[in-house]
């Protein structure tokens, strides 16, 4: 038995980053990770709104103070996301009720001008922990558990969930609809997750989970997507 848990377990493993949100003094570094706050941005571009409002800051991520950069996300060092301040988007394209950035170096980043926002997201320095054995939801495993350790498998094979790049998604309804359904033209693939927050007061509704995904599809490779669950 101890046999089969193991090598079931090794073929369905990901490695995994936890952000974890708060807790330990802030760093002098402003272009390190925080949640809540938004503090740079590429010279030309400016604070994005949706229904004529400024959206709220929602998170900031140096991906250079990663212990490893995801695969699908090489080549790149820094991300910000933006969300619309009075409803959640219901998947919208990038840029619609919600809004990802992603630069490839530091060096050309600036700081963003501000609007006057009153912001409910508390803001709370993050930083990274490595996961080495992050497991799927029964829902996303890739190859046909054994039947024997199906009654147990949520007691072999722990998901973690929180502000968590790679691994796999922690569900809360189903898969996530980009896969196996492909009802998105880019075929996304899972890359990050942003979890409910209660001390930086973020909800995806009711303790939800927010999906980010990258474009499979060729020519849609750089396309970002957003799905989120709740319960």
């Amino acid at each position: 038995m101890t046999n089969i848990v193991e090598e079931f377990g090794n073929k369905i493993k990901r490695k995994a980053i936890v952000l974890n949100v708060g807790g330990f003094r802030p760093p002098d570094n402003s272009f390190a990770s925080w949640f809540g706050t938004v503090e740079f941005c590429a010279e030309g571009e400016s604070w994005p709104y949706s229904n004529e409002m400024p959206m709220l800051p929602l998170v900031q991520i140096n991906l250079n103070d990663l212990p490893y950069i995801p695969r699908r996300l090489e080549g790149l060092a820094f991300i910000t996301v933006f969300v619309d301040a009075e409803n959640l988007p219901v998947d919208t394209p990038n840029g619609e009720g919600w809004e990802i950035r992603a630069y490839k170096t530091i060096e050309e980043l600036v700081p963003i001008d501000k609007p006057d926002i009153s912001s409910h997201i508390k803001p709370f320095p993050m930083k990274a922990v490595e996961i080495d054995a992050d497991y799927p939801c029964w829902e996303d495993i890739p190859v046909e558990c054994p039947q024997q350790l199906e009654d147990q498998y949520y007691d072999l094979y722990e998901n973690t969930s929180g502000f968590k790049f790679g691994g796999w998604p922690t569900l809360i309804q189903s898969e996530i609809f980009w896969a196996p359904w492909n009802k998105h033209p880019a075929s996304p693939e899972y890359v990050f997750q942003i979890d409910t927050e209660d001390k930086a007061h973020w909800s995806w509704g009711d303790g939800g989970v927010g999906y980010f995904g990258l474009g499979t599809v060729e020519g849609k490779e750089k396309e970002w997507a957003l799905a989120w669950q709740c319960y």
